[in-house]
């Protein structure tokens, strides 16, 4: 249903794919952000996403390959770079 199940900040590397979900709300004309996935300190993947109504729900998702442990984070960025909220994740192994 496009709703975030078990959020969590720490998920095993057998995870496979992470959500990434923004609710936006208050956008006065139709606008874009970005979700801008980092692996420790490298860029791994950067989305466009369109914000299309004043309240507005959008995600991305990343698979994550096994070998791919520690420390994750997503930034949010607005139309012009600017950060709205970063989210910090592990990824560890059994």
């Amino acid at each position: 249903d496009r709703k975030p199940v078990d959020a969590n900040i720490s998920f095993p590397n057998s995870v496979e794919r992470l959500y990434c979900f923004s609710k936006i709300s208050g956008a006065k004309t139709p606008t874009r952000i970005s979700h801008v996935w980092y692996y420790g300190n490298a860029e791994m993947f950067r989305i466009s996403l369109p914000v299309n109504a004043a309240s507005w729900r959008t995600y991305s998702l990343k698979n994550i390959r096994p070998h791919e442990t520690g420390s994750w984070r997503v930034e949010i960025l607005d139309a012009l770079e600017n950060k709205l909220e970063v989210i910090n994740f592990e990824i560890s192994a059994p």
